[in-house]
């Protein structure tokens, strides 16, 4: 509680939702063999940042001020402990911090950065999870029509990521070293994205890790 607002994870729709069978402590932070956990990251920083990919200066000061250097190649992101940059397109990416203050984000890239840039904090409008589990294949199979499978391992610092749709709403997917994924979806499809991976993932064991 924070000035008399109450901040909600978006996943909390879970909590309402879990089988009558399965206890809110088994389904929420559970030790139960699962073959799909859904893990939500903490509030975290989100952040469209649009400058000029050609320009030198603007891809160090980005790469100075946020430690992750700005991802160039399409569908690809890169990450350096809590922080991630997605390339979204030429000129656009989207910055992650877990657990991140935006507002201080913001005004540590308004300082670094010169000439047209654009900078749009949407904290407020996303969330991000990661699902993993020998389970998560089928239930991506189930979930989008991209062929995630076909993507190569991402590396300590690189992996893949593209925007497509995830069960009728529009996402962002991502591969980890590890053999998970991220997503990062719009928090208004947080409640039909939660029912869905119950549905989704019914055949394997559902199991959510609060972050």
């Amino acid at each position: 509680m924070s000035n008399g607002i109450k901040l909600e994870s978006p996943l909390f729709y879970f909590q309402s939702l879990f089988n009558k069978s399965t206890s809110a402590d088994e389904l929420f932070n559970g030790e139960a063999e699962c073959g799909l956990v859904v893990k939500e990251a903490p509030l975290s920083a989100h952040l469209i940042l649009r400058g000029d990919s050609n320009d030198i200066a603007f891809c160090a000061a980005v790469a100075k001020t946020l430690g992750v250097v700005l991802p160039l190649k399409s569908c690809t992101y890169h990450q350096e402990g809590n922080t991630s940059i997605y390339w979204l397109g030429p000129s656009e990416w989207l910055v992650i911090e877990i657990a991140g203050q935006p507002q201080v984000i913001e005004r540590a890239l308004r300082k670094a950065l010169k000439g047209h840039i654009a900078i749009v904090d949407v904290s407020g409008g996303q969330t991000y999870i990661n699902l993993r589990g020998v389970g998560v294949a089928t239930v991506l199979k189930k979930s989008t029509v991209y062929d995630v499978e076909a993507w190569d391992l991402a590396t300590s610092n690189a992996g893949r990521a593209v925007q497509t749709t995830f069960a009728k709403a529009s996402a962002v997917i991502s591969n980890r070293s590890d053999g998970s994924y991220d997503l990062v979806i719009r928090r208004s499809f947080a409640d039909y994205i939660a029912q869905w991976l119950l549905d989704a993932g019914e055949e394997f064991g559902c199991r959510i890790e609060q972050g």
